[in-house]
This record gives structure tokens, C-alpha cells and sequence, in this order.
């Protein structure tokens, strides 16, 4: 008789240790996590590209187009050359080399939305002088959030350039636009105008 209760006290006394591992074991997974919920990293959402249509404006001047022959698209001129300052050559003129950089920042975005309707006005009869090679961009927001001032990469017709977000203008209709300031871009930038393009997100 000895014998059975000596076994059926060890036989309940293993039970009850297995069933303290046992709830110890669900305690711990329910405070630390599985090691598969530990090692699962958080899904992160990229943001949309914020799309646009802009237009560029640059120092620039209309000349004669035989004022300089012989000169390929992008030749660049001394200051003596010139009588002014050291400048790129283009052919052709739109009617738009009036439009400076600090005319784009006077804008409002309903104005903006205005010129980008406005039609071309070609004069192949005469050429650009670009001068500063500098290049600025009014941009009227068409999808994705407007991003904050600050430093930003682009796309332009194509192109990549790096840039710097001046300034960002909202209407009370809640037409938004940027005027940009490009500060790394391919010189094919030069010779357009009217453009479309996307800030990355």
C-alpha cells in the first residue's frame, strides 16, 4: 500500500511540475512574443510622387539669330563676345524670355494656371543668350501632397535633377504651386519651356 501512494504521489507531483513549465512557458510567449512576431518588420508605405506641370524661366535674352554664326545649340560665349556677361547660345525664341525667375515667384497659383494654358509663341527668326546658368520652375501641383521647402529630387520631361523647394503657395481654392530652384539638371533643360515633371516622395 506504501508503494502505490509513494508512486501516486510522484506520478502527481511530476503532473503538477509539467503543468507550471507549461503556464510559465504561455506567460513568457504573452509578455515577449513569438520569436516570429519579434522578428517581423513593420510594413511601411512609400509615398506617392507628387506630379506637376511647371515652367521654367531663366536670365535670358532674344538676339538676332545671325548675330552669332556658326554656333551649334548650347555654344557657350565670353562676356566680350556678348557685351554683357558669359552665356549659352540657343536658336529659336518662344515669346516667353521676358519671364525671370523673380517673376515666377511673384505668381499666384491661379496665375500660374493661367500662363501654362497660354500657346507658344515661336520666333525662329531669332536666338537665346542664357546667361547665370541658373534654372527656376513654377510648379501647379495635379496629384499628391505638396512636400515642404527644403532640398528634393525631380523629374523633368524625362530629365533627373536635384533641387531646392523655395517656396509653396496655396489658393483659397486649393490650387497649390511650387517654385523650385534647380541646382543639378542636363543642359537639354535650357532649350524648354512648358513642362511636366514629379517630386519624388
Amino acid at each position: 500500500m506504501r508503494t502505490e501512494r509513494a508512486v501516486y504521489h510522484a506520478l502527481a507531483a511530476l503532473l503538477f511540475a509539467a503543468l507550471c513549465a507549461w503556464c510559465a512557458a504561455a506567460l513568457y510567449r504573452g509578455l515577449a512574443g513569438t520569436p516570429e512576431e519579434a522578428s517581423t518588420p513593420e510594413e511601411t508605405s512609400t509615398p506617392a510622387p507628387t506630379r506637376f506641370r511647371g515652367v521654367l524661366a531663366r536670365d535670358e535674352r532674344a538676339v538676332e539669330a545671325g548675330a552669332f554664326p556658326g554656333r551649334d545649340a548650347g555654344a557657350r560665349l565670353s562676356a566680350s563676345e556678348t557685351g554683357g556677361g558669359s552665356a549659352l547660345w540657343f536658336p529659336g525664341c518662344d515669346g516667353w524670355e521676358t519671364l525671370t525667375p523673380e517673376a515666377l515667384g511673384a505668381l499666384s497659383p491661379e496665375e500660374l494656371e493661367k500662363l501654362l494654358d497660354a500657346p507658344a509663341r515661336d520666333r525662329p527668326e531669332n536666338a537665346r543668350l542664357v546667361f547665370g546658368f541658373t534654372l527656376s520652375c513654377a510648379a501647379l501641383l495635379e496629384a499628391g501632397a505638396a512636400p515642404a521647402p527644403g532640398p528634393c529630387r525631380l523629374t523633368i520631361d524625362g530629365e533627373e535633377a536635384g533641387g531646392t523647394i523655395a517656396a509653396v503657395k496655396t489658393d483659397a481654392l486649393g490650387r497649390t504651386m511650387l517654385l523650385l530652384r534647380l541646382t543639378d539638371f542636363s543642359q537639354a533643360l535650357y532649350e524648354r519651356r512648358f513642362v511636366e515633371g514629379e517630386i519624388a516622395g
